[in-house]
């Protein structure tokens, strides 16, 4: 388990526009595998007591995940590029940052 403000630098990092970052990668039209692990290692470390407050910034920085995903999926179809890996990326994103909040 990893604490809250370190994965909120860690994510601010992979939405950099440094080369080799995730979100920026991505944003280029690239996936980047490693890029990808780092964020699924991210999101996998994170967990939430019943009764803790979540940081503001974590949501900031995790909240657009799925829709940036999904945008770049929207025009990776249209330019006939292989998604699958991007499917099941987003598949991930979307599992993982549903279960660290919870369900109402």
């Amino acid at each position: 388990m990893t604490d809250i403000k370190t994965c909120i630098l860690q994510l601010e990092n992979e939405w950099s526009h440094e080369p080799k970052s995730f979100f920026g990668d991505l944003k280029k039209g690239f996936f980047n595998e490693q890029g990808f692990e780092r964020v699924k290692n991210i999101l996998d470390s994170i967990e939430i007591e019943e009764e803790e407050i979540i940081d503001k910034r974590f949501i900031e920085v995790t909240w657009f995940i799925p829709t940036f995903m999904r945008w770049q999926q929207d025009g990776w179809r249209i330019d006939g590029k292989d998604t699958r890996q991007l499917d099941e990326a987003i598949a991930f994103v979307e599992q993982r940052l549903t279960a660290i909040p919870g369900l109402p």
